[in-house]
């Protein structure tokens, strides 16, 4: 087996979806892979073809699609040009089931899928929650991914951390921040920023730009080193952009802080009452 590789060129892809436009929404995709022939991964946003503020079930059954539907087909081909991983979010019809997924997409095909743990809101009455969080053996390392609130929930990331993933990618749509906090203040940031630095690996978020149905999106798609530092981006909080990081996977890799510090090693379940 050959040793892994010790650098990637991660790209994060901020889009502005149009609301139930799948076709074109999905072109647009296609189109910011394709002009990343250069990147190990790409990570595009939540949601990134169908749009995010649901009104109804049958919204949501008519942008649904499974695994193996037309956006898993163009995504692939995509990355098979390009050379290219692709992480991706998406809804996913499974059976009766619906989930606010992202595919995960290799240039030999689709790898996997990772369903959103963390429900926000009224997702909770369109989605159905995920239950495992898988990884992803890839050229440049090991591959995790969360989706938008997943960020929230630090247990996620330490889970990964342990299981030795070097990026977790971050499909999301991040919403404005309350008034009371400081002008320019991003929550989603700096829940990336905490993230990557407690458990010493590499945090890509994609997110959406533009206003739908009056709700406003954040963008500030971020590439974030292990020492919690943004490495690419933020990009602006408008409008369709695209960032690379040049990511040294060592980092991520070495998890002493000292020699009498380590980040996982340290750390104390039974304290913190951890299931």
């Amino acid at each position: 087996m050959s040793p892994p590789a010790t650098d990637a060129r991660v790209s994060v892809v901020q889009t502005v979806p149009e609301f139930g436009a799948v076709e074109s929404n999905r072109r647009a995709t296609v189109a910011a892979i394709e002009a990343h022939t250069d990147s190990d991964l790409v990570v595009l946003p939540e949601l990134a073809t169908s749009g995010y503020v649901f009104e109804s079930h049958e919204e949501v059954d008519a942008v649904a699609e499974p695994v193996d539907g037309p956006t898993a087909a163009a995504w692939a081909a995509a990355a098979a040009e390009t050379d290219t991983w692709v992480v991706g979010g998406f809804p996913e019809r499974d059976g009766d089931a619906t989930y606010n997924s992202s595919l995960i997409v290799s240039p030999g095909g689709v790898e996997g899928v990772y369903r959103k743990v963390q429900l926000w809101n009224d997702e909770k009455r369109w989605f159905d929650p995920g239950s495992q969080v898988p990884t992803f053996e890839t050229p440049f390392g090991v591959l995790g991914v969360q989706i938008c609130n997943d960020l929230w929930f630090p247990e996620l990331t330490v889970t990964q951390a342990r299981a030795g993933v070097d990026v977790v990618a971050v499909p999301t749509n991040w919403v404005p921040e309350p008034e009371t906090r400081p002008a320019g203040w991003t929550m989603g940031v700096h829940q990336a920023v905490a993230n990557a630095n407690s458990n010493r690996v590499f945090v890509a978020c994609a997110d959406r730009a533009g206003t739908e149905r009056g709700v406003r999106f954040e963008g500030q798609s971020v590439v974030v080193d292990p020492d919690g530092i943004p490495i690419a981006g933020p990009l602006p909080d408008a409008g369709s952009h695209a960032v690379t990081g040049e990511c040294d996977l060592r980092r991520a890799r070495e998890k002493a802080l000292t020699e009498r510090d380590h980040v996982l090693a340290d750390r104390r379940p039974s304290v913190y009452d951890a299931e």
